[in-house]
């Protein structure tokens, strides 16, 4: 047993000792009535209420938000139900390639209208990203008619903050469409899609382009089949991807890999690792799909998707690994997400996972029963709430928390300074607006005393930031943006 073992084993047990939870096993006091089809997007709310959007029906009228049991929440307003929820400040997006913003009561900011000029025309939905300011880059098949009948059709658009199309920007045209797309640490973006140009330029279906939207070339991945469906951007420029995929010169259909900075892959990473998901039509095995990739404060990671074994071990669709690409079994050992058959007897189990502000983790997707190894609970459908990493733990820390120091602080806008008193081996770095809710996280580089957050990454407003490990918060600290 390696020291990450023996780690992730000794905060298991003291969570063990100290209650009868421990970190990521099921909550069995939340459940859904959820009855069909998907949950695409969840968003915890500092009130312990969670938005959802997907595409489903329930035993009760049709509602947007589910109570801190589960239930659905009869008192908040429907929202325009599909895409991704993207929080801004105090408020959040919701959509994919005509986004509609919300305030945190869930009534819409219609000073924010992507359709008002009547030049946009969205055929094919793709991702989209908000940035600081509150505009929006948007991706997919995207029509703009600069007058009636004529126009152009293009794979990334600028939005400004009012949902104005943002002339300023190039936009940028592709052969095909861009489906998904991350922001990377210095600023630039990494995306995939049905991708062989970009801009006229050769490309694959996993790029690398810089914040005005024109290709990276130096970043070379070399798909030539498949696509990538969930990104994790390393603070050295690695990134972890996860999809369904092959690589030019390579036999094998990937499902995660670790690529180094200029798109080779990582040596360091097991990247034949197999996911494999039950095909029910054929009744045997097929490669699976890893939709999401989420961090660990101790380097390790967690990967969910479409899958119920990875490589000779069950997982239903969410498994954990080290950061070299080993399985790990100190959780979800159990036979994870169950089945869900619809009523064309079509199956499917996939899940997405996000942590909520009280420190709980929130799992979504197509499953019925969820068992996670712990705990089996058959009446679990669609989404569950998992206990956080501090069940047990924080509360029985000895060490006070340390303050953060930030410079500058009030701050422009700018650059802005982290300081530590003792350099956190393995550590998370999150940022939560006045809400409670987190805006964005990232790992605090390991063995460093200080860290920058790149100039333009916050909003104005009161921002709180927690360097936690996985056991407790090690430093916390208040950070002021001004306009």
């Amino acid at each position: 047993m390696n020291a990450r073992h023996l780690a992730v084993a000794a905060l298991m047990g003291a969570a063990t000792a100290a209650a009868a939870q421990q970190p990521f096993s099921l909550d069995p006091s939340f459940r859904t009535t959820i009855q069909a089809d998907w949950i695409s997007s969840v968003l915890p709310s500092a009130d312990g209420k969670v938005w959802i959007t997907g595409m489903w029906s329930a035993t009760a009228p049709f509602y947007n938000r589910l109570n801190h049991d589960g239930s659905g929440d009869m008192t908040a307003p429907q929202l325009h139900n599909a895409g991704f929820f993207r929080p801004w400040n105090d408020k959040f997006y919701l959509g994919d390639i005509t986004p509609y913003r919300y305030f945190q009561d869930g009534t819409q900011d219609t000073t924010f209208n992507i359709l008002k000029n009547g030049t946009y025309h969205p055929l094919q939905g793709g991702d989209y990203f908000v940035l600081p300011d509150g505009g929006l880059l948007i991706s997919g098949v995207l029509p703009v008619y600069e007058t009636i009948g004529q126009g152009n059709t293009y794979c990334l658009l600028r939005f400004t903050n009012d949902g104005s199309l943002d002339t300023t920007f190039q936009p940028r045209t592709c052969s095909g469409d861009l489906n998904y797309f991350t922001q990377l640490p210095n600023g630039q973006f990494i995306g995939t899609g049905s991708i062989s140009t970009w801009d006229g330029q050769p490309a694959s279906n996993i790029i690398r382009f810089n914040a005005d939207g024109s290709l990276d070339p130096t970043f070379q991945a070399h798909i030539w089949w498949g696509q990538a469906w969930g990104f994790l951007p390393m603070a050295d420029g690695r990134v972890y991807v996860g999809g369904q995929f092959r690589i030019e010169g390579r036999q094998d259909t990937m499902s995660l890999v670790r690529f180094m900075p200029d798109g080779s892959l990582d040596p360091t990473f097991n990247n034949t690792l197999k996911f494999l998901g039950l095909n029910m039509s054929a009744m045997q095995h097929d490669l699976g799909i890893v939709r999401k990739v989420y961090p660990l404060a101790d380097g390790s990671i967690i990967a969910s998707g479409n899958f119920d074994h990875v490589g000779e071990q069950q997982r239903g669709c969410i498994a954990h690994l080290d950061s070299s690409g080993t399985l790990l079994d100190d959780c979800f050992t159990g036979a994870g997400a169950g089945i869900f058959t619809s009523n064309t007897g079509t199956t499917s189990a996939s899940l997405g996972m996000t942590q909520a502000p009280d420190g709980n983790y929130y799992i979504w997707g197509v499953y019925v029963g969820y068992d996670d190894g712990i705990t089996n609970d058959p009446t679990q459908r669609f989404v569950s709430r998992l206990y956080g990493l501090n069940v047990g733990i924080e509360e029985q820390s000895a060490s006070p928390i340390q303050p953060l120091e930030i410079a500058p602080n009030p701050g422009n806008g700018g650059a802005v300074q982290l300081t530590v008193g003792t350099a956190p081996k393995h550590a998370m770095l999150s940022i939560h607006d006045a809400s409670g809710r987190v805006v964005r996280q990232e790992p605090w580089p390991a063995g460093v005393y200080t860290h920058t957050l790149r100039a333009g990454l916050l909003a104005p407003g009161t921002y709180m930031l927690r360097v936690a490990s996985s056991a407790s918060t090690l430093y916390s600290g208040k950070l002021i943006v001004l306009p």
